[in-house]
Formats: structure tokens, C-alpha cells, sequence
């Protein structure tokens, strides 16, 4: 008998579970988990298709569309047409990050706005570049590869830099920029350094002027390149930004080679 009884309170205990414990499909089933990274709205505020720079050190970069997913902005309900370039936007998204470049979000449920702390610096490098690439179209002709080098000093946050160069060579239908200066193109044989020549490229520079300034009104050079005697110069470029977050900037000195 005492065997008997000690089998069948095994099997109470074997089938039996801890009180509030699933058992079944149930047991193996996992909620999704929501995870969320901050980012600036470096371009397509207008056309709801985002270019995403990462706020964080060595940040990547990253598209969302609008279409379909909440926005807030100031934690009150809004829509896509609030969202403005240069705005910093939480993207809230359960179905992990997609490996592309840009990357992209699985699974996106919320775009969280705020309108403090806008600043457009990639869009303001956008202005300057598109500016140049205007200025003796013909040094843009066959044009194959694209180096765009911004100036830490103009755009501090390195995935803005990044998403500036590659919003710019998307537009003119141009594969993935390099963002070397143009020592850097020499050292790595892009450019032919006794020539000064780079045959299937264009070299494109913003550069911090010596009294760059701060806050709200900047300084830089600009130029854009593609050998000794082909070459387009803004010298002394004046930017101020508005109370949006916006930039405009007055062309200084314009020269050609």
C-alpha cells in the first residue's frame, strides 16, 4: 500500500502545475517586444518616405514611410503632413530591424515627434550641395562615383553627415558616395594626384571656415570638384537657422576654375 500511494502522488505531481503557469501551445507562445530608437528626420518630411538619422555614436541610418503608422508630435495625436526635416522622431517598432542600407523598421507601430531641438543641418548641406551640382553642369557629365565629404564642424551628428551624402547622390541617380576629403580619394587612388584629374568622379566639399561661428549662424566654404582646371567655389558662405529648425544660406564669394 505505501508503494502504491507513493506512485500516485507522482503522478498528482507530474500532472499537475504551479499555480498561474500555461501549459500547451500557450506555454511556447512570446509577445512581441517593443523597442524604440531616436532618430532625426534628415530628409522626405515633404514626400513621407523618411530618411532617418541615428542620434547615437556611430548611428545608422534608416528608412520608414509614413503611410500607415500613428504619428505624435509633442505626445498629441498628429499626422505624416507635421512631421517636418530636422525634427527628432522616436520610431517605436516590434518586428526587429531589417539589414539593409538604409535600414528599415519591421513592424513600425508608432512615430513620436517633438517639435524642440529641430535642426535641419542635413538639409542645409542638401541646399549647398544641389547648389553646386547646378554650377557648370558639364563638370557633372559621365559622372559615375560621388565623394562627399561634410564637415564635422557644420554637422556634427556623423549618421546626418551620412545621410546628407546619401540623399544627394540618390537624387542624381548616383550608386552609394564615398564621404573621403580629397586627400583621402589621392591616398586611396580614386583621385591621380600628379594629373589632378579623377576621371569618373566628382569630389564635393563642405567645409567649416576658420570663424565657423555657432548656434544659429554658421560659416563654410564650398566647392565642387573634378580636376585642376574643373572646379566651382563658394568662399565664404553665411547660413542662419530659423526658429523651426531650419537653415537658408547666402552664397559668399563664387569662384571657377
Amino acid at each position: 500500500m505505501k508503494r502504491f500511494f507513493a506512485v500516485l502522488l507522482a503522478l498528482c505531481l507530474a500532472g499537475c502545475s504551479a499555480p498561474g503557469s500555461v501549459s500547451g501551445p500557450a506555454a511556447s507562445a512570446t509577445v512581441p517586444v517593443e523597442e524604440a530608437r531616436t532618430c532625426r528626420i534628415a530628409d522626405g518630411a515633404e514626400s513621407g518616405s523618411l530618411l532617418l538619422a541615428e542620434q547615437q555614436e556611430n548611428g545608422s541610418l534608416y528608412r520608414v514611410s509614413t503611410a500607415d503608422v500613428p504619428v505624435t508630435l509633442d505626445g498629441k495625436e498628429a499626422s505624416a503632413a507635421d512631421l517636418r526635416d530636422g525634427m527628432l522622431v522616436t520610431v517605436y517598432y516590434t518586428g526587429g530591424v531589417l539589414e539593409t542600407y538604409p535600414a528599415g523598421f519591421s513592424q513600425p507601430t508608432l512615430l513620436a515627434a517633438v517639435s524642440e531641438g529641430a535642426d535641419d543641418r542635413a538639409g542645409l548641406a542638401l541646399q549647398a550641395l544641389e547648389d553646386l551640382w547646378s554650377e557648370d553642369t558639364a563638370l557633372n557629365e559621365n559622372v559615375e562615383q560621388l565623394s562627399v565629404y561634410i564637415d564635422e564642424a557644420l554637422v556634427p551628428n556623423a549618421a546626418e553627415r551620412a545621410a546628407a551624402a546619401w540623399s544627394f547622390a540618390e537624387q542624381h541617380q548616383l550608386p552609394a558616395p564615398l564621404t573621403y576629403d580629397w586627400k583621402e580619394l589621392c591616398d586611396e587612388g580614386y583621385v591621380n594626384e600628379e594629373e589632378l584629374s579623377w576621371e569618373k568622379g566628382c569630389y564635393f566639399e563642405l567645409k567649416a571656415a576658420e570663424d565657423a561661428g555657432t548656434g544659429k549662424t554658421l560659416r563654410f566654404d564650398a566647392q565642387k570638384w573634378r580636376g585642376g582646371l574643373a572646379a566651382v567655389f563658394y568662399d565664404g558662405c553665411t547660413a542662419k537657422q530659423d526658429k523651426s529648425g531650419g537653415w537658408a544660406y547666402e552664397r559668399g564669394t563664387f569662384a571657377i576654375a
